[in-house]
């Protein structure tokens, strides 16, 4: 029996939308959604830590979940803690 390696199908986009330099495209605010994000925060709170609305944390991870290819934080979650994915400054 042969072993066939899967292929990421949560990666795999990632990679078509890095720039050549092999970052991402994000905005600073982006970055600190992203952030607050890996450290469990949940939408209210990160909400209050930026002085934001719910609703534009809301409308920035839809932004954010677009640029990776994702659909849930999950995902998103996964896809940045691939090795190889430089989401930071």
């Amino acid at each position: 029996m042969t072993l066939v390696p899967i292929r990421n199908p949560v990666v795999a986009p990632v990679r078509k939308r890095m720039k050549a330099s092999g970052r991402l495209h994000l905005t600073p605010r982006e970055r600190q959604i992203i952030e607050a994000v890996l450290a469990a925060s949940s939408n209210r709170a990160i909400a209050d830590r930026l002085g934001i609305s719910e609703q534009s944390v809301k409308n920035r991870l839809t932004s954010i979940y677009k640029k990776l290819g994702v659909s849930n934080r999950v995902e998103m979650v996964l896809v940045l803690m691939k090795p190889g994915t430089v989401w930071q400054k």
